[in-house]
């Protein structure tokens, strides 16, 4: 704040030393020679800021009150000053703003724009001043005219011929004090200021002096008072614009209007010539700062193509890419040392290779003319390619065209090589890694997967409760673990282990192998592993004509074969990789085989364990456990469905006669064959048990009183009959004793059932035996049947 209040000082007192009538050539009011304060003001409004036209106003009417005498409540102190001032604000606004001109003036376009817009601010303010001239009664209306033309004049050239000077070399320096740190509007000023000071230079500015003296002396130094030699004034104008620029050209036209001023003081001109010398400031002082211009910006376009010239040279000659610069012709104008060290051959013979046939990374043989063709059609090409150097190897080259347009027509192209053979390498033994990396990853997730099959198939086949239910387990889960294998089969051997027997197949296993075939005629049976048919020695329960290769898997189990597992492979020798194809089905149908194998024998053994739990040894019957367990489960379905439900309970009379006349195997011949009779003569839904001893229990579901007691009348009469043969001799003849209960009429529970029997049958005993009891019931007598009754 303190520099600007500084600033603004001096602005006002050079402001007022500007406006004095002796500096302006004053000859009345309104009519001036030139007005260099216009010039202050535009500077400084432009060069710092355009709130300082509020200065400028102060000022100008300062300088209207101290010079001219002119009242602070007149119109030019007042609607003049605020009016003029306002018009050259708006204008260097509309500059510094919207327009974005360079304060420096270095472009063409910059000073047209400054001229064009502060010519009509100048004609704006000229208006706005004349008139209050008009209102304050300084000039009369028929004076307007003249005043005004005179009054624009003398701004004008305040415009163009001290701001101009102001902007470029003083201001710069104020604007860095005031603000230090430069703003977008001014970057220019990191430019350099000019060429560097020589003697030739020094002689040349001397020279220059001396022409703008000789030409002012030629204009006015003669004594006749004619001031016909206005033109000459041009020619060291014109000169040091076009040697120097905008820099040097604003000191030339400053010096050339204040020597006019200057000797106007001492040779006044006539009035009419007095605006043709003003006039003659403006249009000179316009001429320069618009060659001027032209010359600076020509200069620094000429210095920036050079230095990108510059940078252009070195990039192409330095770079480690191979550059090869084709003219019009299609011959070789340039090459870089990169690109004979590329190729190994020396400028000369470049030529020829550059030209010749180079193979495409596709192995497409390609005419490299044809590429270059394409080039100077307009196209830019990037291409892999291959080409021999000269010592016989062959390099992988990215290859770049880039044709060189010049006003719509290719006038050259650029080649570029780029040696890639190591990234082609690189990338090549990433690709190869990357796909034994998917394969492995394939491989894990398909072990994952097949491990995850087998852990499911081991969890069902657990919970599973006989083979029969094992079966659709195991199906399920092979075609699983096998999608691609399209039939097969599971054998097992039969009891009497001379055959193996299909439980399980699918697909077209039946038209490649038998359904049932000896363990001999399977080679991996005899050799105990896996063994391929198909390849080799086939096993002779395939098919001879049998073009599929099969894989025959033994299942063992705690060291006993059950079976083998037969996967049967069709197209499997267009498959590639076979080997490792052959290797990890066989891998897993063993482990397929080894986890079917537990599970069969597991199910087998619980089976036979079962059976020997509820299964009475000697008979074959269901022992007295599983009745007592199975009679409550019968009771209870019998009483949900509304049905009735009977039991007999029998006993061999005199069975110990047997046992002391013939032997315990001439009695356990009999229990035998009465076990026969009776799993015979009864349903398999009804429940046959060995009780105890000699004695036997039969469950009839769905069973009332009265059809019990026929069908154990029937029992005893074929016991009667029953003839049993031991050594060749017959024993017999049989007879039984039935004890007979049914529910609901006697009981409802399983004990009240068995024991009412049991009493019953012991009443059939003490009535003679071979006799038929049941319980007297309200409604009649006990029913009994026999011999003799």
């Amino acid at each position: 704040m303190a520099r600007h209040v500084f600033v603004s000082v001096v602005f006002i007192l050079l402001y007022l030393f500007l406006s004095h009538p002796q500096v302006i050539l004053f000859s009345r009011l309104g009519f001036v020679a030139w007005y260099p304060a216009t010039g202050l003001v535009i500077a400084m409004l432009l060069g710092v800021s355009p709130w300082y036209a509020v200065i400028a106003c102060v000022s100008d009417a300062l300088a209207s009150s101290i010079f001219y005498h002119q009242p602070v409540a007149s119109y030019g102190s007042t609607f003049g000053a605020v009016g003029i001032a306002g018009c050259y604000g708006m204008a260097a606004a509309a500059l510094r703003g919207s327009l974005h001109i360079d304060v420096k003036l270095h472009r063409r376009r910059d000073v047209v724009l400054y001229i064009l817009l502060l010519g009509i601010a100048a004609t704006g303010a000229t208006i706005i001043g004349v008139a209050c001239l008009v209102a304050d009664h300084g000039i009369t209306w028929g004076e307007y005219r003249s005043a005004a033309l005179t009054w624009f004049l003398g701004d004008a050239i305040g415009l163009v011929a001290i701001a101009p000077f102001l902007l470029i070399h003083v201001l710069p320096y104020v604007r860095h004090w005031l603000v230090p740190v430069p703003t977008p509007l001014h970057s220019s000023e990191t430019e350099p200021s000019g060429t560097a000071l020589t003697w030739g230079s020094l002689a040349e500015t001397c020279a220059q002096l001396l022409a703008i003296m000789l030409l002012i002396w030629v204009m006015f130094g003669r004594g006749d008072g004619h001031y016909d030699y206005f033109y000459v004034c041009f020619i060291p104008i014109i000169w040091i614009a076009m040697r120097q620029g905008i820099r040097r050209v604003v000191s030339a036209v400053l010096v050339l209007d204040f020597g006019i001023v200057a000797t106007m003081h001492f040779l006044p001109p006539t009035p009419g010539l007095f605006v043709r010398i003003a006039l003659l400031m403006l249009v000179v002082s316009s001429v320069g700062l618009l060659v001027g211009s032209e010359v600076s910006e020509r200069h620094r376009l000429a210095m920036d193509l050079n230095q990108q010239t510059m940078y252009l040279d070195s990039l192409i000659q330095n770079t480690p890419l191979g550059i090869v610069v084709l003219d019009r012709g299609k011959r070789v104008e340039l090459t870089n040392l990169a690109c004979e060290k590329l190729f190994q051959y020396e400028r000369d013979e470049l030529a020829s290779v550059i030209l010749s046939n180079m193979e495409t990374a596709s192995r497409e043989t390609t005419d490299s003319t044809q590429l270059i063709a394409e080039v100077f059609a307009g196209k830019t090409l990037h291409k892999t390619v291959q080409q021999r150097r000269k010592d016989g190897r062959i390099l992988d080259l990215a290859a770049h065209g880039v044709p060189l347009v010049s006003n719509g027509e290719v006038r050259g192209a650029y080649l570029i090589y780029e040696d890639i053979s190591e990234q082609i390498r690189a990338a090549e033994s990433q690709r190869q890694h990357a796909e034994s990396l998917s394969r492995l990853v394939k491989e894990l997730e398909l072990r994952s997967n097949q491990m995850t099959a087998l852990n499911e198939m081991g969890a069902l086949l657990e919970c599973c409760g006989s083979v029969h239910e094992a079966r659709t387990v195991i199906a399920d889960s092979i075609r699983k673990l096998f999608p691609d294998v399209p039939s097969g089969g599971l054998y097992l051997f039969k009891a009497s282990r001379n055959l193996l027997e299909a439980v399980l197949r699918w697909g077209t296993v039946g038209s490649v192998s038998e359904k049932t075939f000896s363990p001999d005629t399977c080679w991996s049976l005899r050799r105990g592993q896996p063994h391929w048919s198909g390849r080799g020695v086939s096993c002779p329960h395939l098919a001879q004509n049998s073009s599929s290769e099969c894989l025959c898997v033994p299942m063992v189990a705690q060291g006993n074969t059950v079976g083998i597992l037969h996967l049967q492979f069709d197209m499997l020798a267009e498959v590639r990789d076979i080997e490792y194809i052959r290797s990890s089905n066989q891998t897993l149908a063993v482990n397929v085989a080894s986890q079917v194998a537990l599970s069969l024998a597991g199910l087998k053994l619980r089976e036979s364990l079962r059976e020997q739990s509820i299964r009475d040894p000697l008979t074959g019957l269901f022992n007295r456990r599983f009745l007592e367990e199975s009679l409550g489960r019968e009771l209870k379905l019998a009483s949900r469905k509304k049905q009735g439900l009977a039991v007999l309970f029998l006993d061999l009379d005199h069975f110990k006669r047997f046992n002391d006349t013939f032997g315990h195997a001439a009695g356990d011949i009999v229990l035998q064959s009465l076990a026969d009779l009776l799993r015979a003569s009864f349903r398999t839904t009804d429940l046959c048990c060995r009780y105890g001893g000699e004695e036997f229990a039969i469950v009839l579901p769905e069973s009332g009183l009265r059809d019990a007691h026929t069908r154990a009348d029937t029992l005893r009469s074929k016991v009667k009959n029953l003839r049993v043969q031991f050594k060749n001799q017959i024993l017999g003849p049989l007879t039984v004793s039935v004890g007979l209960a049914a529910f609901p009429e006697h009981g409802s529970t399983s004990e009240d059932l068995l024991r009412i029997a049991d009493r019953c049958l012991y009443e059939s005993k003490s009535r003679g035996r071979d006799v038929v009891t049941a319980p007297v019931t309200q409604n009649a007598q006990s029913t009994s049947a026999g011999s003799g009754n």
